[in-house]
């Protein structure tokens, strides 16, 4: 069986580089847990290394991490459901009235429940547009159920381009100042996700205005989600995937080469790529039960039974964290 080795030591040092890398701006950081099934070991280690509080997306990550974290501050990264029961954060995230009135439906008496307006700035994805943005805010504020906190937005998940990325950041400081205009209380503004970390590691500002950043992918692996690279003082080999060779051969294609089929596939890591440890190793493709690595001239040879490790992308971590098919094993913490 394939093998997910979690590194919790080196995750909560990778917090510690993000949430220090955030604090000298001025920024909180909120780490998201989506990517590891809201693994309590993990978040803890987050929650030490820095962060302020804990996101995520999933009913069963939310309820364990509550009963695990009892004093922790979660948010809901999810949209409320409509149809049916969900698990509320202790902020939610919200992009319509009838999500916040969902959301309101689950305070008890005489309570009120907290929300952030998710904003669409370019990602083409959740969010309410900038046009229905103050009138969906005030009617969250005239909702005796609910208080509202701030406004959040989301950017290079989906379709916004790095090129926009800024831009995304500027609309919603923008889109923070018109609420306030209007009279609106608007405590906290969630710029985006990892993908704005490369943009602090090369010394670029963010607007004024931006109070927190969301970020998992920088945590969970060291690197910015935007370019895909290193961030200064993170591991980037914090999870790594362990596959067994079930075959290895040598197979004429314009010269000798050696191939090897590992017993991993999409079922284990969908489409999302994996970078090999070993040098001189790269992925052919993959079948639902295999994947074929290729090697390059020189590289070190791995007979059959011996294991390949492979650092993979968000995609292929998150997908293999919630596949049955591997084991994961958590170190340290």
């Amino acid at each position: 069986m394939p093998e997910l080795r979690v590194d919790i030591d080196a995750i909560g040092r990778n917090t510690e580089a993000v949430a220090g890398m955030l604090r000298g701006r001025g920024l909180d950081l909120v780490a998201v847990t989506k990517g590891c099934l809201g693994e309590p070991r993990v978040a803890a280690a987050m929650m030490a290394g820095g962060a302020i509080a804990i996101a995520d997306t999933r009913n069963q990550n939310l309820q364990r991490l509550r009963a695990a974290l009892p004093g922790v501050e979660l948010h809901r990264i999810h949209l409320p459901s409509i149809s049916g029961p969900f698990e509320p954060g202790d902020i939610t995230y919200v992009s319509s009235m009838e999500g916040a009135l969902a959301v309101a439906a689950c305070a008890a008496a005489s309570a009120t429940r907290r929300v952030m307006v998710q904003m669409e700035t370019g990602d083409r994805r959740e969010g309410v547009p900038p046009e229905g943005l103050v009138d969906l805010a005030q009617a969250i504020v005239d909702e005796a159920r609910l208080q509202l906190v701030g406004v959040s937005t989301n950017y290079a998940c989906f379709m916004g381009r790095p090129e926009g990325v800024m831009e995304s950041v500027e609309c919603v400081v923008g889109a923070a100042a018109r609420l306030r205009e209007a009279g609106l209380p608007v405590d906290r503004v969630s710029g985006g996700n990892s993908s704005l970390l490369w943009l602090l590691a090369q010394d670029q500002g963010l607007p004024d205005g931006v109070t927190e950043l969301r970020c998992g992918e920088a945590l969970l692996l060291g690197q910015d989600a935007l370019f895909y690279r290193p961030l200064p003082a993170c591991r980037t080999d914090a999870c790594v995937l362990r596959a067994e060779v079930l075959e290895e051969y040598t197979k004429p294609a314009g010269g000798a080469t050696r191939r090897y089929i590992l017993g991993v596939g999409r079922q284990d890591l969908g489409c999302g790529a994996v970078r090999f440890v070993q040098p001189g190793l790269y992925e052919l493709g993959r079948s639902a039960d295999y994947l074929v690595a290729e090697a390059e001239a020189g590289c070190v040879e791995a007979p059959v039974g011996e294991e390949i490790e492979m650092i993979p992308s968000y995609e292929a971590l998150v997908a293999a964290w919630t596949s049955p098919y591997v084991e994961v094993s958590l170190l340290g913490g």
